[in-house]
This record gives structure tokens, sequence and C-alpha cells, in this order.
């Protein structure tokens, strides 16, 4: 996913957002607003939406930090990294090259979640420190900003992990497979498979949710599967393609019974029903593809 708005570079990585996460960005601000007005009904309205503002920022902030981890630690294995975007549904590390071995794939992975889990654990902690107690609503905004980025965070650690390719959780089911199997391809059928699986269920799940009286909750959900559908099956598509080529010669994939004409002659002389195509030039003549109109 190519980023339309450049923020810079971290470790030689280039950071950017996609069009998408200014929407999400507002959604976010504007849902917040809600939370804290119903929450924290003597907080005046510029209270409320400062809060809101600075907590969509730092969310996101926590969203790149997830983001470099992938990043930070597929370059420790040797693999080369070249942006990291925001977009509407998270974040996505441009990693050029496939990791060489099962180990590699799984530290790659599961670094993201663990560093969304390590951020709203110590945000968590120092709410609590500075007297929130677990289950109740703070009074304070600063504390209420740390309670929900600490939620928010723990929250999308664990949603990562779920096994459903290409999430962190179906990395991490690819590179256990990989590892048992010894085999990168079977390994990535398997789990885009699972991945799929897990798709429908949201699909349905969201659908569900829906009609029962959801509303958007479910509908986020149904796009959540229906976006993890397409990916998965992308994945699945990609490693069949690469497994036909692998080994294969360019010569191996070319047509080979071509017609060829002089190369003085010319196509008006040939049916006016066939287009003849220059190709290859060889010596004087060249090699001529005909396709029917």
């Amino acid at each position: 996913m190519k980023a339309q708005v450049k923020l810079g570079r971290i470790a030689g990585i280039s950071i950017g957002l996609h069009y998408s996460w200014f929407i999400i960005a507002l959604l976010i601000v504007l849902s917040l607003v809600q939370h804290f007005h119903s929450v924290e009904a003597q907080w005046s309205s510029t209270m409320v939406w400062m809060a809101a503002v600075v907590t969509g920022l730092l969310f996101f902030a926590a969203l790149l930090l997830h983001e470099l981890a992938h990043s930070l630690v597929a370059k420790t294995r040797g693999l080369r990294v070249r942006a990291i975007t925001l977009f509407a549904l998270g974040g996505v590390s441009q990693i050029e090259t496939e990791a060489s071995d099962a180990k590699s794939e799984f530290w790659i992975a599961i670094a993201g979640p663990l560093t969304s889990a390590v951020i709203g654990l110590v945000l968590v902690v120092i709410a609590w420190v500075n007297g929130w107690k677990l289950g109740t609503e703070p009074a304070l905004p600063v504390i209420s900003v740390l309670v929900w980025l600490g939620y928010i965070n723990i929250t999308l650690a664990l949603f990562n992990m779920i096994p459903g390719y290409p999430l962190d959780g179906g990395r991490v089911l690819r590179a256990v497979i990989w590892w048992i199997t010894r085999n990168a391809d079977r390994s990535t059928r398997l789990a885009a498979q699972v991945g799929q699986a897990v798709a429908f269920l949201f699909i349905l799940s969201g659908l569900f949710r829906f009609f029962v009286g959801a509303n958007f909750g479910g509908l986020w959900l149904a796009f959540i599967g229906w976006f993890l559908l397409d990916a998965s099956r992308s994945s699945y598509i990609q490693v069949e393609l690469m497994a036909g080529l692998r080994n294969r010669r360019v010569a191996d994939l070319m047509e080979h019974d071509c017609g060829t004409v002089e190369g003085h002659l010319s196509c008006r002389i040939l049916s006016t029903s066939m287009c003849c195509v220059p190709d290859v030039a060889v010596s004087s003549s060249y090699k001529m593809t005909a396709y029917p109109d």
C-alpha cells in the first residue's frame, strides 16, 4: 500500500499515511468525544475534545510502534524494509523480502502484538499507580486517556493474535506449521485456509449482530471479515503462483509455435481477418504472432 502523506524516516524506514487514515482518525475522535461525554459529564466541551484528539493521536502512535516492532525485527533478521504505511484498518510494514526460515517468521510476526501488549499493560499500571481502580471510570482526563489507550492496545494485541492469516496470529501459525513440516509453501496454504475460515466467521457474526440490533458495530465486524477474507485469498493465490513459477525458465513459459514472415512484406497482404504484430526481429525477418479479430 502506497502512502500519500510522507511523515519522515525512522531507522531508515519511510513512514507515511494513506488517505483512508484520515477517515478512521476522524471516526475515532468522534467516538471518543461521545465516550468521554457519556462517562465524564462534568467535563467541559473543550476538555472532552482535547482528550479525544490527544487520545486519537497517541493511539496511532501506538499503531506505529506496533509496525516498527515488525520492521525492526525484520531488519535484524536480514530482511529489507522499505516503508510503513498507516491506513484505515491499522498499519502495514512493507517488507521487501520473505523470511528465509520459520524462526525469523515467528519473531517478526509476534513482535507487533508483544509491543502492543507491553504498551497496554504499562499504561494501565501507570493509571493504577496514580489512583485508578480497575472497573471504575477515572475522573481525571489524563488518567482517562491512559486507561483507554491501555485497554485498546491490549485489545489490539489480542485481536492480532487471532490465527487468521495474514493477521499476525496467522503468521505465527504459519511459522509454527513451517517449523513442523519444513515446507514454507504448505504452511502458507494451511494458514491461508485457516484465515479464510476465520474471515467467514467474522462476516457471519457481524451480519448476525447487525440483524439483532448491533447496527454499525455488526457491519464493522463484517467489513473486517471481508477484508481478511480478501487478504487470505490473495495470499493463497500468491503462494500457488510462486510455487508454479519456481525453478522454471522464461523459455518454459514462452509460446514457441509461432509463424514467421519475411521482413520486407507488409501486413496488408495478409487476410483482413487477421492482425499481425511484430514480436522479435531476427536478421532480415520478423517473428510474427497472429491474433484473430
